[in-house]
């Protein structure tokens, strides 16, 4: 009887054990999804940055060039800002997008970690 009882309990130990591994594990992805969304957050933004520092960098360019008298060379620095602008403006609609996905994919493994949670507490 008192093997049995063991053998019992071992069993029961090893379920409620492989419950509270899903939920762990659940909520390590969770932590993961957490951190690869911000850091593809960061590097969207990273990207955006560099784009608006071209801009103003060709802007700046566009401007001296106009002030000596170089108004071709001021043309054609100023179409280089106007393009750069327009790319630092895609990448920060994309930096949005990026981030929204990161905040759903978190959100739903959130979500999972939660069930798992409540799946080994019973409720």
């Amino acid at each position: 009887m008192q093997i049995k009882t063991i053998f019992m309990s071992a069993a029961i130990a090893l379920t409620l054990s492989a419950c509270s591994n899903n939920a762990q594990q659940q909520a390590e992805e969770a932590a993961a999804k957490a951190k690869a969304a911000a850091e593809a957050t960061k590097l969207q933004a990273q990207q955006t940055a560099q784009a608006a520092q071209q801009a103003a960098n060709a802007a700046q360019q566009a401007a001296a060039q106009a002030k000596a008298g170089d108004v071709s060379g001021a043309a054609a620095s100023a179409g280089q800002a106007a393009d750069a602008a327009k790319n630092a403006q895609e990448n920060a609609k994309q930096t949005v997008e990026t981030a929204k996905q990161g905040v759903q994919d978190v959100k739903d493994a959130t979500n999972k970690a939660a069930d798992a949670a409540k799946q080994d507490t019973g409720h």
